[in-house]
């Protein structure tokens, strides 16, 4: 799984930098729809107007509402507690869930127009047993974000979340497998094979880590606040966190963890069932649309799968945090596995347990 998401991951890379983009082939969107509802259970920031742009404007008659979901388990637990969500925004290592239990509605991109603009390499994430269930759009690294002011000197790994030389100032995500995945690096256990015992010496770690932690943060938004006004020197983050804080003049870094960074690709899909569907398709390919594509890369430092925006990247400080002029970047780079059901129950369970834990 493993090799195949890096291959897939440098070919995407490739396309969307150095290939010219290809001509779209004649496809119909669906037709503007005069008025209407959208709920979209969506991650906070992400609601914001500008990464919906291009639906907004060719559609001002319609009414978009947000649910928020704080995590991976939070927006699949959302989906099987019945939202009524017309589209959902989950990410790697979560999608066959969905597939599997029915949640997803298979996705007729024969009426996207802006599908010719993502990249085979990218399509096929979303696409299980021949049917392409999910719409890629996001992607991008995990990784600790720190306060240059406040730390010495450089992180280089991921167990400064564990470090008590910065107790007090420490922020974790909020999240079961975020939590495993760290200690994984760490530790060099398999990932994708975390024995029971393994799992109580995580669960043990995190733990003691309470100690250190100043809150476990749920949306970018609080984590920003936090690292703006100094409560939080060094956080579990992604990349949008790191871009924010940089256009507020906040100094900061992105670290480079001799375990490697995280990476991660964001997808939407469409509620099975829903009455809207053909609004809901106008949404997802409106996502795509390069107006969107080139806000969520601006603003947020994430890539987009749109190869058109991508490859016309210039800014030196998009580059840098892109690592597009660095050849071995997706050699350090560990891609999100597809978790089990199993594991899936366990690290939320065990997650559960360290927050309530004495």
């Amino acid at each position: 799984m493993t090799t195949r998401l890096r291959q897939s991951f440098l070919a995407l890379v490739l396309l969307a930098l150095a290939i010219p983009a290809c001509s779209p082939p004649s496809q119909q969107a669906p037709a503007a729809q005069a008025g209407g509802q959208l709920a979209v259970l969506e991650w906070a920031g992400y609601d914001a107007a500008d990464f919906w742009t291009d639906f907004k404007k060719g559609n001002p008659d319609v009414k978009v509402s947000f649910e928020i979901g704080s995590s991976d388990a939070d927006v699949y637990g959302k989906m099987k507690a019945g939202t009524k969500a017309d589209i959902f925004h989950a990410y790697t290592g979560w999608l066959q869930f969905y597939v599997d239990e029915g949640l997803a509605q298979e996705i007729d991109v024969s009426k996207l127009k802006n599908w010719s603009k993502v990249p085979e390499s990218f399509k096929v994430i979303g696409r299980f047993n021949g049917k392409q269930y999910f719409i890629p759009w996001d992607w991008g690294f995990t990784s600790i974000l720190y306060r240059t002011d406040k730390v010495k000197g450089k992180i280089d790994s991921w167990s400064a979340l564990l470090d008590p030389k910065y107790k007090g100032h420490i922020s974790m995500w909020d999240d079961g497998p975020g939590a495993v995945t760290v200690s994984a690096y760490i530790h060099k256990y398999d990932e994708t094979n975390v024995t029971g015992e393994q799992l109580a010496a995580i669960k043990a770690e995190w733990i003691k880590q309470r100690a250190l932690n100043l809150f476990y943060w749920a949306g970018e938004p609080e984590l920003i606040d936090a690292m703006t006004n100094k409560d939080v020197w060094v956080a579990y983050a992604w990349q949008g966190a790191y871009a924010t804080l940089l256009g507020k003049g906040v100094p900061v870094a992105y670290a480079d963890p001799k375990e490697g960074r995280n990476s991660w690709v964001g997808v939407y899909g469409i509620r099975k069932g829903t009455p809207n569907y053909d609004l809901a398709l106008k949404f997802l390919d409106e996502k795509l649309a390069n107006a969107t594509a080139t806000n969520v890369v601006n603003q947020f430092y994430y890539g987009a799968t749109n190869e058109e925006v991508m490859k016309g990247i210039s800014d030196p400080t998009l580059k840098q945090a892109f690592s597009i002029d660095d050849p071995t970047v997706l050699q350090r780079t560990n891609f999100t596995p597809n978790l089990t059901a199993k594991q899936r129950d366990d690290w939320t369970a065990m997650w559960t347990e360290v927050k309530a834990a004495p």
